[in-house]
């Protein structure tokens, strides 16, 4: 994969001053390549802790790098080298688990910096890959850390010429973060995944859970289906958990993919009559079973709908207009058959005649 860096930073680091220098180096670039309060506010952390570590364990002397990454998706990514001259890490595996932390530290531990990392590599082949990325201001340290983050992606990329799709969500009454969320990645002109996703409960915790849950199906849309809920189940650990229905269609082999773990209600309506999408029990990020992967016939003038558990099933698919745009429809069902007490999400895909 192509990478394109960009706004490089060096940052020495061997005084306590060093620490809030960093933080808002890094938290600048964080804002003007794209994250949101949330995420900026993560990075924050990350640097914290990374130079304070420094400054504790590493001798006393280090640097930082950071960066603006782009790859050939025109993804971004902000990139943070650390390297110092102490002894390295022990027991790596230690060190990233969560609540375990060194003296002196923010009292987070690189278990944190794992959590809000899309890739952490702590190893001597670190220091090589920095020479082989042209990054050779920093050889003459003797230990590394990286981590990577990427930009959330908005909740729809590209675009589809056989598909229309249509989608509506919203917070529980009196909620300002919204549970729910969904995903529509048009990987192509013919195929694409979409998924509707429900952190459990409501408010800011559930709200987190769907938010990497999204993340974590963004970032990585090519893995089949087994292995693209296995890598959201994975990447969402430590989190309240989400419940996920996830579809992968191909409207140039005409066939449709559907898993789904929890309660997430789905139909696919065809010519030969309504196919009910199955869901099994479980929460993706805790106690995930092995997904089971059920595969549809999908022609011209096939629709898919799915909600989370914020929709009631009391209404009947056969007294909507489903000619009508998937977005009118998607807020249709939003407005007139959503529950009060919770979340609500409805995702429509309809196959273009």
């Amino acid at each position: 994969m192509e990478i394109n860096r960009d706004h490089i930073l060096y940052l020495q680091i061997d005084n306590e001053s060093d620490v809030g220098v960093c933080r808002r180096k890094a938290v600048g670039l964080a804002k003007k390549i794209g994250f949101d309060d949330i995420k900026t506010g993560e990075v924050a952390i990350m640097v914290t802790e990374l130079v304070t570590n420094v400054l504790k364990h590493g001798g006393r002397k280090g640097k930082i790098l950071v960066c603006q990454i782009e790859n050939e998706k025109r993804q971004k990514a902000i990139e943070i080298w650390c390297c110092d001259m102490g002894n390295g890490i022990a027991d790596f595996n230690q060190s990233v688990t969560d609540g375990y932390t060194q003296q002196d530290s923010l009292g987070l531990g690189l278990g944190t910096i794992r959590r809000f990392s899309d890739e952490l590599d702590i190893n001597p082949k670190s220091v090589q890959q920095l020479y082989d990325s042209g990054l050779s201001d920093l050889k003459n340290y003797k230990h590394c850390i990286r981590s990577l983050k990427w930009v959330p992606t908005k909740h729809w990329i590209g675009t589809n010429k056989n598909i229309t799709t249509g989608a509506a969500s919203r917070a529980k009454p009196g909620e300002k973060l919204n549970g729910d969320s969904y995903v529509v990645n048009h990987l192509n002109q013919t195929e694409s995944v979409v998924a509707v996703i429900d952190g459990l409960g409501h408010g800011k915790e559930a709200n987190i859970a769907s938010q990497m849950a999204k993340e974590q199906l963004m970032l990585r849309p090519e893995l089949p289906l087994d292995a693209l809920i296995q890598h959201v189940h994975n990447g969402i650990r430590g989190t309240r958990g989400a419940v996920i229905g996830l579809v992968f269609a191909d409207t140039q082999k005409n066939r449709l993919r559907y898993t789904g773990i929890g309660n997430i209600e789905g139909f696919l309506s065809t010519s030969s009559g309504k196919k009910n999408l199955i869901s099994f029990g479980g929460i993706v990020g805790h106690n995930m079973r092995t997904p089971r992967i059920f595969e549809f016939d999908f022609n011209p003038g096939d629709i898919l709908c799915l909600t989370t558990d914020g929709i009631t099933s009391r209404w009947n698919p056969s007294d909507l207009n489903w000619k009508d745009h998937p977005q009118q429809t998607a807020e249709y069902i939003l407005r007139n058959f959503s529950r009060q007490n919770d979340d609500a999400t409805v995702l429509i895909l309809r196959y273009n005649i």
